[in-house]
């Protein structure tokens, strides 16, 4: 179960709570598309170009101006059952998208210039698809799936080979002992970062998921393009972090990590310390069914966290922003090479190869 489903499962019901004012996030023009029927939640996504996208379980919008616009409409998962997203994933140029359904474990891609759509029925897992994120160097697309042990939930990293019907190879493994986690994130730079819970405390206490950060360095990442990847190369980069839930991840060029509680959001610094980007942690994430935090993406263009906010149930989810920690020492060089990323791909030079890398034997 993922991060904004166990709040409505634990609560059974609808209560109208406030989240109040909250501090370190701007308003933008717009609000997010409300989650369709049969979804609890609308998630976001950035590519490196300034577009940034949302999806509500029914279809796939592009905010422009001050508003989002529908790019493609009708998602569904095989039979025509109703997408429950739990990650969206944009390609570097924009070119490509996929969705991740909740606990129904479905991925489908969106094929941007088409406005064309496709189950990727050969990767479909029954425990649910709970991450994905695309490399912005190669276009590849990796998948987090939790799953249960007894009555404990753990997670395991795939690649995603779109070609023909899907395919998933696996290449790590992440034993927990807490409820199964939200997103996984690449920086612009191109490293990717899997948070793996491993406790919570259950409801009527807040909710505190423990969790250790996993990074997969660019090296290996080149390996698996290349086909030549050893399994379990996730390097432990933070332990024992407590945050409020741990649902939407979106990471900056500098290595800070961001994930989304309903009360607040929350980063972890380089140095693998806590942070407060906005919002308040002294909530009860639980409570907070409706209102609060939702859905979370870097936005590199304007180096910027966008996410959606409501202060109160009932109101809508508008489009916030908020600063990402800052390191100045290092942004400086980070921007240059993420201009020169981006030029390159507005010269139709993107280097993306997807569906190209090989498949490693399990």
């Amino acid at each position: 179960m993922r991060a904004t489903q166990w709040m409505a499962m634990a609560l059974g019901v609808w209560l109208a709570v406030s989240a109040g004012a909250t501090a370190g996030v701007q308003s933008l023009d717009g609000s997010l598309p409300s989650p369709a029927a049969g979804s609890y939640s609308t998630v976001l996504a950035a590519d490196l170009l300034g577009g940034i996208y949302a999806c509500d379980g029914n279809a796939l919008y592009k905010y422009s101006g001050s508003a989002f616009t529908p790019l493609y409409t009708g998602i569904v998962a095989a039979g025509g059952v109703a997408f429950d997203p739990s990650a969206l994933a944009v390609s570097a140029d924009g070119s490509a998208a996929y969705v991740a359904s909740g606990y129904s474990g479905h991925i489908v891609e969106i094929d941007m210039a088409k406005a064309t759509a496709r189950h990727l029925s050969g990767a479909t897992l029954s425990n649910g698809n709970y991450g994905i994120a695309v490399d912005p160097i190669y276009g590849l697309a990796f998948v987090t799936s939790s799953w249960t042990s007894g009555s404990n939930y753990a997670q395991s990293l795939y690649l995603l080979d779109p070609i023909g019907n899907g395919s998933l190879t696996l290449l790590d493994d992440f034993d927990g002992t807490g409820w199964a986690g939200g997103g996984i994130a690449f920086t612009p730079t191109g490293e990717l970062f899997v948070p793996v819970p491993t406790a919570y405390s259950a409801w009527p206490k807040d909710d505190e998921f423990t969790v250790d950060l996993y990074r997969f360095s660019r090296s290996w990442l080149d390996s698996v393009a290349a086909g030549t990847a050893s399994t379990g190369a996730g390097q432990l980069y933070a332990t024992g972090v407590v945050v409020s839930g741990s649902g939407s991840v979106a990471a900056d060029p500098k290595g800070h990590i961001y994930l989304t509680g309903a009360d607040a959001i929350y980063g972890i610094n380089t140095a693998g310390s806590l942070m407060i980007v906005a919002g308040d942690p002294a909530l009860n994430a639980w409570d907070m069914w409706g209102c609060g935090f939702m859905g979370l993406a870097y936005d590199a263009k304007e180096d910027r966290l966008v996410t959606g906010y409501a202060a109160s149930f009932g109101d809508a989810f508008g489009l916030t922003a908020a600063d990402p920690a800052p390191e100045p020492a290092t942004a400086g060089l980070v921007a240059l090479g993420l201009v020169a990323l981006a030029a390159r791909l507005r010269q139709g030079g993107a280097p993306l190869r997807r569906g190209k890398a090989r498949r490693r034997k399990r």
